[in-house]
């Protein structure tokens, strides 16, 4: 972290000016100024350059006043901690959506530790970005879920608003089905929204709407959109794009499509069980406008469903059972190796095994399931 390079690259300079404009300033409503973001990077590496806008909801702001201070690197240290903290929550929260109590002492150590070093949750880990919050919500979600505690998975799915277009894309088509998990969502997420508002106040709040503005209009022409696991990734790195918008455009379209499509399934089915939520999330991750390799941290959710129904069924020994989460991880790393160029064909192979394991699991997601929730 003492090269400035590792300094203005990590995302985690995004954070930390959550946190150290408001110290500076004395308003926390400045956070999303450009102009001051630009400022606290340039005198981090005392020297000019691109700044990298940081637009997350503010309210993990507060954390961000707390761990840090005038020291970059310090402060780095401390978020770290609390990152490898709720690391240790989300493989906790995730293990007890299985009966880990069939499992051998060894084999659960497997589990737990394949689940924990999980390479998109440290690729997140060592840019200092914010995803084990993504993933904390929505293991709530999942444990809840299973648990029949509607409203409270709601409420813990209302977390991934940190990352609100993978929310959206989980939680509105609970309206059509288990409708209280819905409802815990809205309540959950106006809550956090009411709460930003009022760290921000007027001012801020347009700022904010500004400071999105500002990015959704250059993300699209940026070199790291090419290293999007996305739709508009596999775009970006496949065709010469003459026309931005069109593309933009097509995208958000797919992502409003896939929504609709997740409704209609709600709906259509007569339950909602692992299989449904694991694909539902893939696609939340493929159809996303915009993400990066760190957001894959949310292939634990269905590497755990299916876990769940194996699981269930008995169709695979304890053994095999355990090991599923650290060979995926072992894949992923694979993908790096050389050049690199396997990175995405080994992403794309995972996710569709993923979903066709899943859907294998019964007769179709709109029948009744054999294995209940």
């Amino acid at each position: 972290m003492g090269d400035l390079y590792e300094r203005t690259g990590s995302d985690f300079i995004g954070f930390y000016g959550f946190g150290r404009i408001p110290q500076i300033t004395g308003k926390i409503s400045d956070i999303y100024r450009i102009e001051q973001q630009q400022e606290l990077q340039e005198e981090i590496v005392g020297h000019s350059v691109t700044p990298i806008f940081y637009t997350h909801l503010p309210y993990i702001a507060p954390i961000a006043m707390v761990l840090v201070n005038e020291d970059y690197i310090e402060s780095f240290q401390r978020w770290a901690i609390v990152l490898l903290l709720l690391n240790a929550l989300n493989v906790y929260l995730l293990v007890n959506t299985l009966d880990w109590r069939k499992f051998s002492k060894e084999n659960l150590i497997i589990l737990c530790a394949g689940a924990y070093l999980f390479d998109p949750t440290f690729s997140g880990f060592m840019n200092g970005q914010d995803t084990a919050i993504l993933l904390l919500g929505a293991a709530i979600f999942l444990r809840e879920f299973f648990r029949g505690n509607y409203f409270l998975a709601g409420l813990g799915l209302s977390l991934t608003t940190v990352r609100p277009q993978i929310a959206l894309f989980l939680a509105i088509p609970f309206f059509f089905k288990y409708r209280k998990v819905f409802w815990g969502f809205a309540i959950g997420g106006s809550t956090l929204a009411l709460f930003s508002m009022i760290l921000l106040g007027v001012d801020g709040t347009f700022q904010f709407i500004n400071s999105i503005r500002y990015i959704e209009s250059t993300v699209w022409l940026e070199k790291h959109a090419l290293d999007m696991p996305t739709i508009s990734g596999i775009i970006r790195r496949n065709f010469e794009i003459s026309n931005i918008e069109f593309v933009k455009n097509a995208v958000w379209a797919g992502y409003l499509l896939g929504i609709i499509a997740f409704c209609i399934l709600w709906a259509r089915s007569p339950q909602i069980d692992e299989r449904h939520i694991g694909v539902l999330t893939l696609f939340s991750i493929f159809l996303l406008p915009y993400a990066h390799y760190h957001d894959l941290i949310l292939l634990l959710i269905p590497i755990f469903c299916l876990l769940r129904l194996y699981q269930k069924a008995g169709t695979l020994p304890e053994a095999y059972l355990v090991l599923i989460p650290l060979v995926i991880s072992w894949m992923s790393v694979l993908g790096f190796a050389g050049s690199g160029f396997l990175k995405f064909p080994i992403v794309y192979t995972i996710m569709a095994a993923l979903g066709y394991l899943l859907i294998k699991a019964g007769p179709s997601l709109t029948g009744r399931s054999p294995v209940p929730v």
